[in-house]
């Protein structure tokens, strides 16, 4: 009970902000600040999002969302990790890479889904990939700056001491490199989503980006509204679900996004 209500005291104005937001906007649709059929209140959508949990709407594009999210994800981080360690291992290959990288990664990821449709079998596999392009490059920009920014004379200080190769990535660069991963992590998990639901607004009928676009374009605006906000809670769960895993992981370690 007190590491709840320690929680709850460190993370007061987290949590009172966006109730407050909620609550003025409450308001403004009751007294017609706000025209109630564009901005209905958030009790309103509460309601309609229960019933659209009750009848299993909601549920079904959630799912749909979080699986193509959780195979981007994955797709990013092993990459993304895999090359941004290379990169900053081997001078030359972060040297051959980094142009690719400085005009590939501008370039917003739902405009390769195109020519992702070229190069594998269009459907699911096309959306993961397209979805799995930005995380990757956050992954790997941030690996590789994690491996950089290790001080020289730890590295020099291991090496008198006999750590070499795999003894040496294990005890010394990867340890070293860990908080700018889990940032490159947190960062990418966040893209994905973003990018999906931008994904789905465009080439899918199923998922919380379909649902969105499907109600805008037929005016059901609670139905809109819902999924909006069941994107944003989903977003929240898995950023701070993240930091959790972080902290628990790496306990002596200070968040670098923090610091």
């Amino acid at each position: 009970m007190k590491a709840i209500t320690r929680w709850l005291a460190e993370h007061s104005i987290a949590i009172v902000s966006p109730l407050v937001l909620l609550g003025a906007w409450e308001w403004a649709s009751a007294a017609g600040a706000l025209r109630e059929a564009f901005f209905p209140r958030p009790s309103t959508i509460a309601i309609h999002l229960g019933q659209l949990a009750a009848d299993g709407t909601l549920w079904g594009h959630l799912a749909t969302t979080l699986i193509r999210v959780a195979w981007a994800f994955a797709l990013a981080a092993v990459l993304g990790v895999g090359i941004g360690l290379a990169m900053g291992l081997w001078r030359g290959l972060r040297e051959g890479l980094d142009p690719v990288f400085a005009v590939i990664y501008p370039i917003p990821s739902i405009l390769f889904l195109p020519l992702v449709g070229f190069l594998v079998p269009p459907g699911e596999i096309a959306l993961v990939v397209t979805t799995a392009v930005t995380s990757f490059f956050l992954i790997a920009f941030t690996t590789t700056h994690g491996v950089r920014q290790i001080d020289r004379l730890v590295i020099e200080a291991a090496l008198h001491y006999g750590a070499r190769g795999w003894r040496l990535f294990t005890a010394v660069l990867l340890p070293g490199s860990l908080p700018f991963i889990f940032t490159g992590l947190r960062l990418g998990l966040g893209f994905a989503l973003i990018v999906v639901v931008a994904v789905e607004i465009v080439s899918s009928s199923r998922g919380l980006g379909a649902l969105l676009w499907l109600s805008w374009q037929i005016l059901k605006v609670e139905d809109m509204y819902a999924a909006f906000f069941v994107i944003a809670l989903v977003g929240a769960v898995l950023y701070y679900g993240l930091a959790a895993l972080q902290a628990r992981l790496l306990p002596w370690v200070q968040d670098v996004a923090d610091s």
